[in-house]
């Protein structure tokens, strides 16, 4: 058990301290950690400490038509004074634009679609001084979803999984939030390949808009295995994916924010192995060397192979898995490791120095019917002590919140609810244990009241959450909770 301790932890600190290397195929030019984009991971989801001048929030968006009851964002105040926020709706026609007031440690939803019938409206928030923060909300009848949003733009954008199969659609947005035009290249990788179809090159984003492109429509028909790399020559967007399931192993609907660069280390929370259940890690290399990973197993029981004891709750890394150049692997974890069949946490990391995209797609099978829950991974690089969800917890939910210890110390956390009063330790999830290298799923208080949670634990950790499908729908959604970060 010690031997096993031992190398687990070494291999978390590999995972969290090393350094981030990005390769831009383009321009075949290597980037080093010392620059402000990578050392603050920007366009990834994640939340400030201190107030600022301004934060702005780019949502992923919703399509009017696709059977939308509503879609809204929800814009979060746990500060003492009240917030004043900018909320842009783009899309193909002139944007529409409004300014709210948010009280002091409360909330507001102000609807996306705003009467719409026909596109897909983006929006995109900004909060004056405050530490505010935005999430994006669907109520649809093939499950519900909350998706997060992200503070920055950026020239890149990267999806790790994507589906046609069967019908499944495959949208993919892209908004130029500036007042300046924005050209775009698109291409995607199957089973076959890479590809750059004429239709996707050198794309026009009018100034402050939206657009969305159907992927099938653009040659990626009939696919199981899907990457997309966009690309944009001239200004910073926001490439964001509208994916409905509707066969061929999977089912639901989802919105996500694509990856705005490859990194080296990866964190997942929520996986879980059945009978009933397929579980792949989808692993995009968009550079032109080829990359390696292992996956490394956190829960109860846990071995990978290795003789150990009862209260093993962490395994040693897997074989190095190849993943070639511009290629793209899924990842069956069943074929891994020895997992018990139940919920565990993993973290996906680079042996050779080569980032990679990595996306975690879980499908199961309850009684007569099944879902697909979609999640890109966390960074390594923002593993945190302190997390935030802004859209809360649904009250009396089970196994609601997963955390995940990074390091080879013993450690507890505490989840807390914001109110009126301030924040307010939750009954029963005060200094919560977490072992070194274990993994914890919670279940939510049956008297929770809407308003965010955080979390706050004494080691670095890695926080994501499962939300509620609705509509009496079997199974859930994976979303990722907030890393705060010092400024």
């Amino acid at each position: 058990m010690k031997l096993l301790r031992r190398a687990v932890a070494f291999v978390l600190l590999a995972a969290v301290s090393a350094v981030v290397v990005v390769v831009d195929r383009h321009s075949g030019k290597e980037s080093v950690g010392a620059s402000s984009a990578i050392v603050e991971f920007a366009g990834f989801p994640q939340a400030s400490d201190g107030t600022r001048i301004s934060t702005s929030w780019f949502c992923p968006g919703a399509a009017a038509g696709d059977g939308i009851s509503s879609a809204s964002i929800v814009v979060v105040n746990p500060g003492d004074a009240d917030l004043t926020a900018t909320l842009n709706f783009f899309s193909d026609s002139p944007s529409d634009a409004e300014t709210i007031t948010v009280l002091a440690r409360s909330r507001k939803e102000v609807d996306v679609l705003r009467g719409r019938t026909v596109g897909v409206v983006v929006p995109v928030v900004e909060i004056i001084g405050s530490i505010g923060s935005v999430e994006q909300e669907l109520i649809y009848a093939a499950g519900d979803v909350t998706s997060q949003c992200v503070s920055q733009t950026s020239s890149t954008w990267y999806f790790a999984d994507g589906f046609t199969a069967e019908g499944s659609t495959q949208r993919l947005v892209l908004t130029n939030p500036f007042p300046e035009t924005a050209v775009v290249n698109v291409s995607y990788t199957t089973t076959n390949g890479r590809r750059t179809p004429a239709s996707l090159q050198g794309i026009i984003l009018n100034p402050r808009s939206s657009r969305s492109i159907s992927l099938a429509d653009a040659g990626a028909q009939n696919e199981a295995r899907l990457a997309v790399e966009v690309v944009a020559s001239t200004g910073q967007i926001i490439a964001s994916r509208i994916q409905h399931y509707l066969g061929a192993g999977r089912l639901g609907y989802s919105t996500t924010v694509g990856t705005p660069m490859p990194l080296r280390d990866w964190w997942f929370t929520s996986g879980r192995t059945g009978a009933s259940v397929s579980e792949l890690l989808m692993v995009f290399n968009p550079s032109d060397s080829p990359a390696q990973v292992n996956v490394s197993f956190f829960g109860e029981g846990i071995t990978n192979g290795l003789g150990v004891d009862q209260t093993s709750t962490a395994a040693a890394p897997s074989t190095a898995i190849d993943i070639p150049a511009g290629g793209l692997v899924a990842i069956n974890t069943d074929s891994l490791a020895d997992l018990p069949k139940g919920d565990h946490a993993m973290v996906v990391s680079t042996v050779n120095n080569v980032p990679v995209v990595v996306e975690h797609v879980l499908s199961q099978r309850v009684g007569g019917s099944s879902f697909t829950a979609i999640t890109n991974g966390i960074p390594g690089g923002l593993v945190s002590q302190k997390w935030r969800v802004p859209s809360g917890l649904l009250n009396g939910a089970r196994n609601a919140l997963s955390v995940v210890n990074t390091t080879g110390m013993d450690g507890t956390f505490t989840v807390s609810a914001s109110g009126p009063g301030g924040d307010v330790e939750l009954p029963l999830l005060v200094d919560v244990v977490l072992g070194a290298a274990s993994v914890i799923s919670i279940d939510v208080p049956a008297d929770v009241k809407d308003g965010e949670v955080t979390i706050t634990a004494t080691v670095p950790v890695v926080v994501q959450r499962r939300t509620t499908r609705g509509h009496g729908l079997v199974g859930f959604g994976i979303v990722g909770a907030l890393p705060i970060r010092s400024r």
